[in-house]
């Protein structure tokens, strides 16, 4: 019979699985690193910690000894030790000659734990022989523990080590301690429990103290790899988003992708609030992002002949060659700052001053239209094509945004949208057909003007309101785009961007563990060094934040492994 329970989980809780993880992915350096920090705080607060414990005890004595003028040489002992172990101690906090020289902890702490224990073993012993004064120790469990949990000692044997000498000192000066009280009678059973019982008091307290280093490394260890998985997720999150971002807005300008990105988030966010809840009414009530622009000018371009071009070429052949000419009118229409709106079938047009006002829009315009003859023709004869475009070009306001429920569309509507479109229809092949307004509206230019076309003065859409045209030859332009090949879009902008955004990930996630691992905290969350990582809670706000759903508030502590407990041990114990 096949066992089918699942232990991967319960890996996680086991050190040599962790370290092997940490080395995996790269982390091994950065934990010793914080280790070095960890050990310094804990440091700080076995110093703080022993002066309190050093003047309660002294304090103590002095309240309850009848005979104080007796235990003044205690006192004096004491203060003399803690300022000497405060002095070695001290050593540990520069954290440049720690990392360069890791004796320096095993030697501070091992001159530590020697004070201490000669310390409280002298003093019982002068008492004894001065005073005939017989008494137990008092520092052997504060001794251990403290080596165990405060002491800047790596790993788990060294302090273990230590640990297991200090008990045997103890333990001898225990049988020294009943010797003296019992005249060397050992025959007494209870004597000898005593002992027992003081042998396995220290054999106890030193396996409390390796469970706890095991514990600790444990936690810290598990605690990494969870930090290193936010990061990841966090990078991958915000990369995601970039491209998200230059996808929109290379269909929609950045004021009207703006309210709809935040309009499908609250969207989102209801429909999490009302999970149990049909809205009906969502997608009717949804944000109408449509706006008015005053000031803007409009291409319109259409391909000549290509209805020939469409019984004439092969399918394959007429696909790559619109993929050819409208790759290079955008990268055309981003040089000259103009936003391309959309293209139909051999239809094409674009805005300047859409995105941002700009008084040069009719000049942009015109030169993007100019920048267009010029290419479809190197294309033309490139191919052997009998191919040409007609541009037309007005100046004016319009509406531009989005419509739909499902499917959403940017298009723009107007009056001026429509003479623009009329004039293109109305224009001649290789020439610009621009109206007055427009020409009125580039103060600076040195075009050849000419009058315009004869069907532009009897087209009735343009004889209502009074529009009076003019063309512009196609001539060499100042501003040339480069060209490139058809199978080459691949080195368009939106995919440079994109790969430099995936490229530059790999950078940014080291730095950023490098930091989130240096902003780790080593003490209690009220602290200065915890108040960067106060909660599992706030690290999952931030990724929500990020990712603009904040409504979402559950957090799965199986999967990312933050737990509180983790948190809290780190810091208190």
């Amino acid at each position: 019979m096949q066992c089918e329970l699942d232990y991967t989980n319960e890996r996680r809780w086991e050190g040599s699985y962790l370290k092997k993880k940490c080395m995996e992915i790269g982390v091994e350096d950065e934990y010793n690193l914080y280790q070095s920090r960890l050990r310094s705080y804990y440091t700080g607060v076995y110093i703080l910690l022993h002066w309190i414990v050093i003047l309660v005890h002294s304090l103590f004595l002095l309240a309850t000894c009848e005979e104080t003028h007796l235990i003044y040489i205690d006192i004096f002992a004491y203060v003399l030790g803690s300022v000497l172990i405060t002095a070695v101690m001290w050593i540990n906090f520069e954290e440049e000659l720690v990392i360069r020289r890791v004796c320096v902890m095993y030697v501070t702490s091992v001159i530590t734990v020697l004070i201490l224990v000669i310390i409280d073993i002298i003093t019982n012993m002068y008492h004894y022989h001065k005073h005939d004064w017989v008494t137990g120790s008092f520092y052997d469990t504060y001794i251990i523990l403290t080596t165990y949990m405060f002491l800047p000692i790596p790993h788990i044997l060294p302090p273990l080590a230590l640990g297991s000498t200090v008990s045997c000192l103890y333990v001898c000066y225990y049988f020294y301690y009943v010797a003296a009280l019992f005249r060397n009678d050992f025959s007494n059973a209870r004597n000898f429990n005593k002992m027992w019982a003081e042998v396995s008091h220290h054999i106890s307290l030193n396996m409390l103290g390796v469970f706890f280093r095991i514990s600790r490394e444990i936690v810290v260890r598990s605690s990494f790899l969870d930090r290193h998985q936010y990061v990841m997720e966090d990078i991958s999150l915000r990369n995601a988003r970039a491209q998200e971002k230059i996808f929109l807005h290379s269909i929609l300008p950045q004021q009207i992708a703006q309210p709809i990105q935040d309009d499908i988030r609250n969207r989102i966010a209801m429909a999490e609030k009302h999970r149990d809840v049909h809205i009906v009414s969502m997608a009717r009530d949804r944000l109408m992002s449509i706006q008015t622009h005053p000031d803007v000018s409009i291409l319109y371009a259409d391909i000549v002949n290509y209805t020939q071009l469409t019984t004439t070429l092969t399918v394959k052949h007429l696909v790559t060659l619109l993929h050819n000419l409208y790759a290079r009118f955008d990268k055309a229409a981003s040089h000259f700052t103009v936003q391309r709106i959309k293209f139909l079938g051999d239809c094409y047009y674009c805005v300047a001053g859409l995105t941002v006002p700009d008084p040069d829009h009719a000049k942009c315009c015109v030169d993007l239209g100019l920048c267009m003859i010029n290419q479809i023709q190197q294309v033309g004869i490139s191919q052997n094509l009998d191919i040409d475009i007609r541009v037309g070009v007005h100046s004016g306001s319009l509406f531009a945004g989005v419509l739909g429920a499902a499917k959403l569309q940017y298009d723009i509507w107007g009056t001026d949208v429509t003479i623009a479109n009329r004039l293109e229809a109305t224009g001649m092949a290789g020439h610009i057909h621009l109206s007055a307004r427009t020409l009125n509206s580039m103060t600076d230019h040195s075009y050849t003007i000419l009058p315009g076309t004869v069907a532009a003065t009897e087209d009735p859409y343009l004889m209502k309101y009074k529009i009076v045209t003019f063309l512009i030859a196609a001539t060499t332009t100042t501003d040339e785009i480069s060209e490139y090949e058809s199978d080459e879009v691949e080195t368009l902008s939106l995919s440079l961007q994109l790969s430099a955004k995936s490229h530059m990930s790999v950078g940014t996630y080291t730095v950023e563990l490098h930091n989130e691992f240096k902003q780790m905290p080593v003490g209690p969350m009220g602290s200065p060094y915890g108040a960067c990582f106060s909660s599992p809670a706030r690290l999952y706000a931030q990724v929500q934040h990020l990712a603009g759903l904040d409504h979402l508030h559950q957090f799965d502590c199986d999967r990312n492994g933050l737990s509180t407990y983790h948190l809290q041990y780190i810091c208190f114990c």
